[in-house]
């Protein structure tokens, strides 16, 4: 007892020496004084130790910690339990000690403690720490105790200090407090990621800034510290977040998951096809600064991504923009679909190496689904945005176009130029020429998909050309030569060359095709015939009156020649001039002789010529109920047409009927009591197609959705009907038409 406190203090000054070999052999006796003498020196050797903590020289304290490691390791566990009312308050001193080498030495204390006292230790020490926390003036010793002991027991501490620190509102220094933590805990914080993340992502948008920064800062050391084991944990914590309720969540899981794959050095490969796949959906969220977060986010993903490896993601992506197209119609119905996340500056950037890699490198197949996927991406892309990277996108698309590829990889690629040719406008100007030329070039295809498409993009393209002459002349030097298909093809580009930039036509260019298309309607291939008819209809909107007058008197002597292919070519001509200026048909000297060709060819052995008749009635019956002209015998011979033989025939004039609704109800109406009960023979008719197309006549007919006194007048004409059938009509949806649509030939 006399010699303890002197060799006490000789040991302590050895423990803190700054030789490492005096500090080993200090160590080493001290741990055989206890090992050796036990219960008849600890009573005098802890409370020398408790007692060296105040001593004012640090390294003197830090030699008590030492030797409080050594004393600890070395006694048995049943003789410290007598002293850990002096050991853990003096170990608890030291995790809070004013040096950091001292809290250090404190920490590598607490862990033999640990293995003695076990969660007494936790308890005991734990809760003071996380108190002084609170205090300005011990917050940072604190903080750094409980690093240390998290350092040497990360899965016995962490559950304890978590639950403190997480709890909302997140102050600024908890936060902190988190970050600085979570360096220390490392992987071992994998476990507790649903706990600690969700809580830093909600402060990185608090009110106060010095929240959200710190707050930032720890989320971006949590997602950086998680090992390859802990990315199974964090990822589904991340997706979580971008599929929750709250804005904020979400913006904040899209930043980590960015801040993630750029600064992570995991192989995070394997993981990038989910998040591309909810960062795209993602773009069409309704918060705008979610939208933002989700394709910064987006960039950094694919950015991490080997370009090699690109083209093998062109099919999630091109799912996950239809995902975000579908959301977004839903939300905007009626409107053109725009993806708000394709409508920032530079939207297109991240997705271009996409597609682009995959148009290079692909094999045909994947050259295919590049195409159409970056045609698809275009059409939800807003035309500001589009306008910055057409020139990229476009001349590698001119260049495969001319390369012996596949039919699939041309229409595609044909298909995606129509898109950005709508959208792009005069950003394609510098390549007008190519364009023009490639789809000339196209038209003469073996495949009729290429051939469609290229008339299609031909039309479309001649909207921006200022030379449209040499090539319309062009379109008809084809028309002489080649087979059937070719001229089909040529026929339907013409008709968009003429629709999108007739005025430019000269009359006599115009003349001479209107020459030659005459010439094409007497043609035996019915696809030659319909798409020659459709031409003359667009071309004659610009036709002056003589040429006009001299067109109808040609179509009339060709309608009643004995070559039911030239009669036929007459009737859908004047059917296809009906759509396109019906004025001019009209208002002509000649048009009760056409009305009289028309009666006449209701009376035709072939049926499309009296199909073609009907459709022609109807669309005049139209115009005429929209400018108050005479209908009484263009309704008449409608009512004709429901009586005959074909079943084509009879759904048509109900489908003009239905038109004629619609566009002008309460003057067709003055012609209920003929029409009400043609129209009720119809629904009773053997055919089923026919029975429906008169239903949803009916319906727009006799008003039948508007309420009982329209069911009850239609009753009185429908003769034929039962109440309860009559009511049934009444419950079907307005515009639901599965029938053959009267707004079909809209689209011709």
């Amino acid at each position: 007892e006399e010699i303890m406190p002197v060799l006490m203090d000789t040991l302590i000054s050895s423990l803190a020496s700054s030789s490492s070999e005096r500090r080993q052999v200090a160590g080493r006796a001290l741990g055989e004084l206890v090992r050796k003498l036990g219960e008849r020196v600890l009573p005098s050797i802890i409370p020398i130790l408790s007692q060296g903590l105040k001593d004012p020289n640090a390294s003197r304290r830090q030699g008590v910690c030492i030797g409080l490691s050594e004393v600890m390791g070395s006694a048995g566990k049943h003789q410290l339990l007598s002293f850990m009312g002096e050991l853990i308050p003096t170990i608890r001193t030291a995790l809070c000690d004013s040096t950091q080498e001292v809290r250090e030495s404190a920490g590598l204390a607490f862990s033999t403690l640990y293995k003695s006292a076990g969660l007494q230790a936790i308890d005991e020490i734990v809760p003071t720490l996380l108190r002084a926390m609170e205090d300005d003036e011990t917050s940072a010793t604190a903080l750094d105790g409980l690093k240390q002991i998290l350092s040497v027991r990360t899965a016995a501490i962490l559950p304890h200090i978590l639950p403190k620190l997480v709890q909302p509102p997140l102050s600024s220094f908890n936060a902190h407090a988190l970050g600085a933590l979570a360096e220390v805990a490392g992987p071992g914080l994998s476990s507790h990621i649903g706990t600690i993340l969700p809580t830093l992502i909600l402060a990185m948008d608090d009110e106060d800034v010095d929240v959200q920064s710190t707050a930032k800062k720890a989320a971006e050391t949590v997602v950086l510290v998680i090992d390859d084991e802990g990315v199974e944990t964090l990822i589904p914590e991340l997706l979580r977040g971008v599929n929750d309720n709250q804005a904020s969540m979400r913006r904040g899981s899209a930043y980590l998951i960015g801040f993630l794959f750029k600064n992570s050095k995991l192989y995070l490969a394997d993981e990038a096809p989910d998040m591309m796949s909810i960062l795209i959906t993602l773009l069409s969220d309704t918060d705008n600064a979610t939208v933002l977060a989700a394709w910064e986010a987006f960039s950094r993903v694919v950015g991490s991504v080997p370009k090699e490896q690109l083209p093998t993601h062109i099919k999630l992506v091109r799912d996950a923009v239809s995902t975000a197209r579908d959301k977004e119609r839903r939300r905007r119905k009626g409107v053109p679909v725009l993806i708000p996340g394709l409508c920032l500056p530079k939207a297109l950037q991240p997705f271009l190496p996409i597609f682009q890699q995959g148009l290079i490198s692909g094999s045909a197949e994947t050259k295919e689904q590049a195409a159409e996927g970056l045609g698809e991406l275009i059409d939800v892309t807003s035309e500001k945005t589009l306008r910055e990277v057409v020139v990229p996108i476009t001349g590698p698309l001119i260049r495969i176009l001319g390369d012996r590829f596949p039919w699939q990889v041309k229409s595609a690629i044909l298909s995606t130029l129509t898109i950005i040719i709508a959208k792009g406008g005069l950003a394609l100007k510098p390549f007008l020429p190519q364009l023009q030329t490639t789809f000339v070039k196209c038209l003469q295809d073996s495949n009729r998909s290429v051939r469609t498409r290229a008339a299609s993009a031909l039309g479309k393209l001649s909207a921006l050309s200022t030379r449209i002459d040499p090539l319309v002349s062009d379109l008809l030097s084809m028309l002489q030569s080649g087979d059937d298909a070719v001229k089909e093809s040529v026929l339907s580009a013409l008709k968009g060359v003429v629709r999108h930039a007739g005025k430019s036509v000269s009359s006599a260019i115009r003349s001479r095709g209107c020459t030659l298309l005459k010439d094409l309607l007497q043609a035996d291939a019915d696809d030659v015939r319909t798409s020659a008819a459709k031409a003359i209809g667009t071309l004659s909107q610009y036709m002056d009156e003589t040429e006009t007058t001299d067109l109808v008197q040609t179509l009339l002597s060709m309608s009643t020649l004995p070559d039911w292919c030239t009669r036929h070519g007459a009737l859908l001509t004047f059917s296809s001039i009906s759509r396109h200026c019906p004025t001019k048909l009209c208002h002509s000297t000649s048009f009760p002789s056409i009305v009289d060709l028309l009666k006449d060819s209701l009376k035709d052995d072939k049926f499309p010529v009296r199909e073609a008749s009907t459709k022609t009635l109807g669309r005049l019956l139209c115009y005429q109920l929209q400018f108050g002209g005479s209908t009484l015998q263009l309704v008449q011979l409608l009512i004709l047409a429901l009586r005959d033989s074909s079943t084509e025939v009879r759904r048509r004039s109900l489908s003009c009927i239905k038109a004629a609704a619609k566009i002008n109800h309460s003057a067709l109406a003055t012609h209920i009591s003929i029409l009400g009960p043609a129209i009720g023979d119809t629904l009773k008719d053997s055919s089923s197609p026919v029975r429906i197309a008169a239903e949803r006549c009916a319906v727009h007919v006799f008003q039948l959705t508007k309420g009982a006194d329209y069911v009850a007048t239609a009753q009185k004409h429908l003769t034929n009907m039962t109440g309860l059938e009559v009511r049934r009509l009444a419950k079907l949806p307005v515009e639901s038409d599965d029938s053959e649509s009267s707004d079909d030939d809209r689209k011709t």
